[in-house]
């Protein structure tokens, strides 16, 4: 038999085809934190467009989820450390979203042609994967494609103007180029590459080659307390040497399981370190409901002191962690203006997508913090894969961003995604850095941010207009 039926999900698809579809899996797995090999990221959905080819659409949903399921549970090893046996439930869901998107793929084949089908995944791509990282209930923003170009400035400047999502779909895009180039030779496509090939280059250029203006000049010292789990040992770390009067000082998220707000004791041993520092100290605690539901009983805040021991606000965290007591989700997007600059804060989970630091910087924000706590149960992948997110929200929205996590990795990323200083995971330690205090807005900032939508836009409009033709053709 020339065909090797597999009945996979009741697929047809020859061993050839699973064996280029493997080799996409395994470019896409190494492309990603922990590894970071962003070449391969370029390639590594292209063997999936290569056997989605004249397959049906039912057919392409269930190559998609195989694709996206194989890819995820190695990626993702670390979620059944955590959830066992449901773990296969989550990989599930978000194979999914991979079958989703060649199932829009195989849709757009089918009423134009697989060439056009090619030059459109891009928006395809960007839409299924906003959606799946940022407008559904268990939204997930980890393995996003732009996140493989973390290392690459060329491209991670890029996100400055589009986003990360934006940077998903131009990464796709120099894959699906390559794709073209050597699968068409008529001229009408060479041209359409070779245009299409110098606009990325030129945008690349022009985006890494932008400066990062500096503003005034105006810095703020701040302070970074990596501890986990011990209150009195991060106030006693924040002592342990001299520090400039009217710093920042930043302890990470759950520094203390406990209210100061409504603890009196708890309340006069942070202020007597605020007498002691004469400094803002922004931590992260909690805040205890007085009318408790089934789901929750406490809120999950950052409070900001300042010098003088009063309170300057709180932020209550606006994506609490799916499946774990994190808190009641927060609302508003409010910002800290003191007398040595305008703060914004985001707690953890807030910075693995957009939306947090975007409304922080449009509200005003010249800096971003970000309290975390990423569990000393984690793996190293897990660690480096949620830290690798964060240099993104730096870029897109041109600010330093300081995060102090427990057990780590506290950073300080600078607006062009650079990581200036940071301590590893598993490791206790103090940063001091002086930041830059920034006020101007990033074309992301200012309506980049749309993009995503304006894909999903266009899918519909794409597939209306298909749907349109191919009755005419009928009735003709």
């Amino acid at each position: 038999m020339k065909k090797l039926v597999t009945n996979f999900f009741k697929m047809e698809i020859t061993l050839k085809e699973f064996l280029i579809m493997l080799v996409g899996c395994g470019f896409f797995i190494l492309s990603m934190p922990p590894y970071g090999y962003f070449l391969l990221g370029f390639f590594s959905l292209i063997p999936l467009l290569i056997v989605l080819k004249g397959k049906s659409i039912l057919v392409s949903f269930r190559m998609g989820i195989v694709f996206g399921f194989i890819t995820y549970t190695i990626s993702l090893f670390w979620l059944f450390l955590v959830f066992n046996l449901f773990s296969l439930s989550l990989y599930c869901i978000l194979a999914a979203f991979i079958g989703i998107f060649a199932l829009l793929f195989s849709l757009v084949q089918k009423y134009y042609n697989y060439r056009f089908a090619l030059m459109f995944s891009p928006v395809i791509w960007i839409a299924v994967e906003f959606f799946k990282s940022e407008q559904w209930k268990l939204k997930f923003g980890w393995l996003s494609l732009g996140y493989t170009q973390h290392s690459n400035k060329y491209f991670l400047m890029m996100a400055r103007y589009i986003g990360v999502y934006g940077v998903s779909a131009v990464v796709l895009c120099v894959g699906v180029l390559l794709l073209l180039l050597f699968k068409y030779k008529d001229i009408k496509t060479r041209i359409i590459v070779f245009f299409i090939s110098i606009m990325i280059i030129m945008f690349a250029l022009y985006s890494n080659k932008q400066a990062v203006t500096l503003d005034d000049g105006k810095k703020v010292s701040f302070r970074l307390v990596q501890v986990e789990n011990d209150f009195d040992k991060c106030l006693n770390f924040a002592l342990n040497s001299p520090m400039k009067k009217k710093s920042v000082i930043v302890f990470p998220e759950y520094s203390v399981f406990d209210s100061p707000l409504q603890n009196p004791e708890l309340k006069n041993k942070i202020l007597d370190f605020i007498e002691k520092t004469k400094c803002y100290f922004i931590f992260g605690c909690v805040e205890f409901l007085k009318v408790r539901d089934k789901k929750n009983f406490f809120n999950n805040i950052a409070l900001i002191f300042s010098p003088q021991g009063k309170i300057i606000g709180k932020f209550q965290k606006h994506h609490p962690v799916q499946f774990f007591q994190d808190g009641k989700a927060g609302s508003g997007y409010p910002t800290f203006k003191t007398r040595i600059g305008t703060f914004g804060v985001g707690i953890c989970y807030d910075f693995t997508y957009q939306d947090v630091s975007g409304n922080l910087v449009r509200k005003g924000a010249e800096v971003l913090i970000n309290p975390a706590l990423d569990g000393s149960s984690w793996s190293k992948a897990q660690h480096i894969q949620h830290a690798m997110m964060i240099p993104f929200r730096a870029v897109e929205t041109g600010r330093f961003l300081v995060r102090a996590a427990a057990p780590g990795i506290s950073m300080i990323i600078s607006p062009r995604g650079d990581i200036l200083e940071q301590i590893e995971s598993g490791k206790e330690g103090i940063i001091d850095y002086e930041v830059p205090l920034l006020s101007k807005k990033t074309f992301y900032v200012k309506g980049g941010y749309l993009l995503p939508y304006l894909s999903q836009i266009m899918i519909v409009l794409i597939v209306m207009i298909g749907i349109w033709k191919k009755k005419n053709r009928a009735i003709y």
